[in-house]
């Protein structure tokens, strides 16, 4: 009888001591989250108090040199948009979608030029007083890769593979 006890105390410890460790995993990956909602909702709450955005469709973090956030939406009139917020400084620059590549048209691109295993991020940028498209991206070999698009053309203005 005892020993029924004791193997049954041991197994309401295991689940326990289980659903300890679960709840101490996504409770680290939940604070891990925290400063992208963070960005995420000041980006959003500056669109569409100064770009009268009224639906989000995507949201973009480009940091590889000067950090841009962008969020892809619609406006009150119907217009679809990218307002892009250099995060540093707080300045804003609209842009319609259809004055340029979309974000899958750039990936695509990446896809077609370098077959990589995985695209890893996409983001919208400004680079020289020009908007473009950076892909990040993991090739099939497992190094990295970058590509940059022009915004308004397509055309790759810059790569570099197997990082």
């Amino acid at each position: 009888m005892r020993r029924a006890n004791r193997r049954q105390w041991q197994k309401q410890l295991w689940v326990v001591v289980g659903l300890v460790l679960i709840a101490m995993v996504l409770g680290i990956y939940q604070k891990g989250l925290a400063p992208m909602r963070a960005v995420r909702k000041q980006a959003i709450s500056i669109a569409e108090k100064k770009a009268a955005v009224q639906t989000v469709s995507a949201f973009y973090w480009d940091k590889q040199r000067d950090s841009y956030v962008t969020v892809a939406g619609t406006t009150k009139t119907k217009q679809k948009v990218y307002v892009l917020i250099r995060q540093k400084t707080g300045h804003m620059n609209v842009l319609r979608q259809s004055s340029g590549t979309s974000m899958q048209q750039a990936q695509a691109q990446a896809i077609q030029s370098y077959a990589p295993k995985k695209i890893l991020s996409v983001g919208l940028s400004i680079r020289k007083q020009k908007y473009v498209w950076d892909v990040g991206y993991r090739s099939k070999s497992g190094k990295l890769g970058y590509v940059t698009y022009d915004f308004k053309t397509g055309d790759e203005l810059f790569a570099v593979a197997n990082l």
